[in-house]
C-alpha cells in the first residue's frame, strides 16, 4: 500500500491516482483532502443539492441561445475539428426550439429501460466465503440504489445523443452518489483507463467564476490552487482523478473532437423551417383577392360609360370591400397567372421535408407518422435503433464498474445492463423466464427486465411474506385455470388460437385483420 507522502506526490502530478489496497485493486481518491476537512466536504455536497442557477440580485448575464444561419451550419460541418464548440451550441439550441430534433433525441433515450443486475466477478465458488460475499453484495446493491440510475443515466444519454460527449464527476455522500455534469467547452478526453475515457479539465474556467469552486468536488479546488495558480505560465489542462471522473462518448471511433450523432440532419431541420415559411407566405397570399371593374365599350370602341361616373361606381365598391380584397378600374381585361402546382402531381412539401429529415437521421419516419408501415417493419426498425442506444449504455456500464471495483467491497462484483426497452420488454422477459424454467440462474435477470431490481426484489419478498403475510391472504379468483374439471362443468371454450402479439403476426395477416 502506498504511503501518505507517495499519495500526495502522485496527486500533485495531475495524473491518474495509483493508490491501491492490500489486494492490489485501485482505490478512489479519498474525500478528505489535506486542505479540506470532511465537514467542509459535506458542506460542499450540500451546496450541490441546492445549487443556485440564477441570482436575481446580480447583473443579468447572457444565456440566450444563438440561432445560426444555414451557411454557418454548412461551415461547421465541413470543418468538424475546428468548430466543435459552435456545433455543440447549435445542437443545444435546436434541441430547445425544434420539436422534431427534440423528439428524435428523446426517442433514442427511451430505447433503454436502464435495467441492470449485479453479478459476482472473479470469484471461485469453491473457496468464497458466503458471509463475506453476501455482505459485500448488499453494499454494492446499496451503492447502485444511491445512484438513482433511472434518472441520472437518462440525463447522460440525453447529452451524449445530443452533443456526442458527456463529461462528469461524482459526488459521494453517506447515502447518495450524484453525477455532476462538467462544462463541455472546458473538457477534453485525455486517456483511456479500464476501457473508460478520462477527462482533462481546463481550470481557467474558474478564473471568472471563483464562486463555483464551492459547487465542485474538493479535487477541483486543490488542483486549481496547487497546480494551476501556483505555476508560472498556467498549466490550464489538468487530468481529473479516476474513477470519480469520466467521459461517455457516442462516436468512440473519433476521440479528437465531438461530433454530435445527429449533426447530419441540421441541414434538413433548417430546410424544414424554410418550407414552413414558404407555405405560410403562400397561405397568406391566398387569403387576398382583387376585384376588377372593366369599363364597357360600344360597337365603335367608344366608352359606354363616362369616366367620372365609372370612377364614382368604383369608389362606392372600394369603400365596402374588406382590407383583404383590393379593387381596380381598368379599360382592359385581366388574366390570372399562377405558379401553383395542380393535379395529381401536387404534393405536400412539408411532409416530404419531415420524411427526409428522419430518413437523414437513419430512423424510420413512420415511427412518428405511421401511415403505411406494418407493425413488423416498425419492430425491426426499432431494434436497429435500440442497438445505438445500447452501445452508449455499455460505455456507462464500464464507467460504473470501474468505480464499483475501485471500492474494497466491490472488487469482486460487476454491473450488467440489460438490452431491454418498452418495445421488447416482454420478449426479453420471456427469454430469461424460459431459461430459468430449465434451471439456469436467470431469476434476477428476469426480475430486472420487468422493472424489479435486485434490491427491491429481496425487500419486497421480505415485506410481503415476513412483514405483511400477504400470500396466505391472497386467494386467486375462480377461473378455468384454478378450477378442477368437475368444478368447471358448464364452462365454455370459445375455441381459436391465442391472440398473437405485435411482431408475431405476418404483414398479410395484419392487413386482413385491419380490413375485417
Amino acid at each position: 500500500m502506498a504511503t501518505e507522502n507517495s499519495n500526495k506526490k502522485e496527486s500533485d502530478t495531475g495524473g491518474v491516482s495509483a493508490r491501491r489496497d492490500e489486494a492490489g485493486s485501485p482505490k478512489i481518491p479519498e474525500a478528505d483532502y489535506s486542505s479540506d476537512s470532511q465537514a467542509l466536504y459535506d458542506k460542499r455536497f450540500a451546496n450541490l443539492g441546492r445549487l443556485i442557477t440564477r441570482d436575481l440580485n446580480k447583473p443579468e448575464t447572457s444565456r440566450t441561445g444563438y440561432r445560426y444561419t444555414k451557411e454557418q451550419i454548412y461551415t461547421y460541418l465541413d470543418n468538424p475539428a475546428r468548430h466543435e464548440k459552435e456545433r455543440r451550441s447549435a445542437v443545444v439550441y435546436l434541441y430547445g426550439v425544434s420539436p422534431h430534433f427534440r423528439r428524435l433525441i428523446q426517442y433514442f433515450v427511451g430505447l433503454s429501460d436502464l435495467s441492470y443486475y449485479v453479478s459476482p466477478y472473479k470469484i471461485d465458488p469453491k473457496r468464497a466465503n458466503k458471509n463475506t460475499v453476501g455482505r459485500n453484495y448488499r453494499r454494492v446493491l446499496d451503492l447502485m440504489s444511491s445512484m438513482n440510475i433511472e434518472t441520472q443515466l437518462a440525463k447522460i444519454l440525453t447529452v451524449v445523443l445530443r452533443e456526442d460527449v458527456f463529461y462528469g464527476t461524482l459526488w459521494t455522500g453517506s447515502d447518495t452518489v450524484t453525477i455532476q455534469q462538467l462544462p463541455s467547452d472546458y473538457c477534453a478526453i485525455s486517456s483511456i483507463e479500464g476501457n473508460v475515457l478520462n477527462v482533462t479539465f481546463n481550470f481557467s474556467f474558474f478564473d471568472t467564476r471563483p464562486a463555483l469552486l464551492e459547487t465542485y468536488p474538493p479535487e477541483f479546488k486543490k488542483k486549481y490552487t496547487s497546480q494551476y495558480k501556483s505555476k508560472r505560465g498556467g498549466v490550464k489542462w489538468i487530468e481529473l482523478d479516476s474513477p470519480t471522473s469520466f467521459a461517455i462518448k457516442c462516436n468512440t471511433d473519433i476521440l479528437d473532437y465531438a461530433m454530435p450523432p445527429f449533426s447530419g440532419i441540421l441541414r434538413e431541420i433548417y430546410d424544414l423551417e424554410d418550407y414552413r415559411q414558404l407555405k405560410l407566405e403562400k397561405t397568406a397570399l391566398e387569403n387576398y383577392a382583387m376585384v376588377s371593374m372593366e369599363l364597357p365599350t360600344d360597337d365603335k370602341g367608344g366608352w359606354g360609360l363616362e369616366y367620372e361616373m365609372a370612377r364614382e361606381f368604383w369608389r362606392n365598391l372600394d369603400g365596402v370591400l374588406p382590407d383583404e380584397i383590393g379593387s381596380i378600374l381598368t379599360p382592359m381585361k385581366l388574366e390570372k397567372i399562377s405558379f401553383e402546382r395542380s393535379g395529381a402531381g401536387d404534393r405536400d412539401t412539408i411532409a416530404d421535408a419531415e420524411q427526409s429529415l428522419f430518413t437523414a437521421a437513419g430512423v424510420s419516419s413512420l415511427l412518428f407518422n405511421n401511415e403505411k408501415a406494418s407493425s413488423n417493419a416498425l419492430l425491426l426498425s426499432i431494434k436497429a435503433d435500440q442497438a445505438v442506444t445500447y452501445g452508449i449504455v455499455k460505455s456507462i456500464e464500464d464507467a460504473i464498474n470501474r468505480y464499483i471495483q475501485a471500492q474494497s467491497f466491490g472488487k469482486n462484483f460487476s454491473v450488467t445492463f440489460i438490452d431491454s426497452s418498452p418495445f421488447n420488454r416482454k420478449e426479453v422477459g420471456d427469454q430469461y423466464l424460459k431459461a430459468a424454467q430449465y434451471g439456469l440462474p436467470t431469476v434476477m435477470m428476469y426480475a430486472s427486465s420487468q422493472g424489479l431490481g435486485q434490491s427491491a426484489f429481496d425487500s419486497m419478498n421480505f415485506l410481503e411474506n415476513e412483514v405483511l403475510g400477504l400470500k396466505p391472504l391472497l386467494i386467486p379468483l375462480q377461473s378455468s385455470n384454478t378450477m378442477s374439471s368437475e368444478e368447471g362443468k358448464g364452462a365454455t371454450d370459445e375455441g381459436g388460437a391465442p391472440t398473437k402479439d405485435v411482431g408475431e403476426v405476418s404483414d398479410s395477416r395484419e392487413g386482413n385483420s385491419e380490413r375485417e
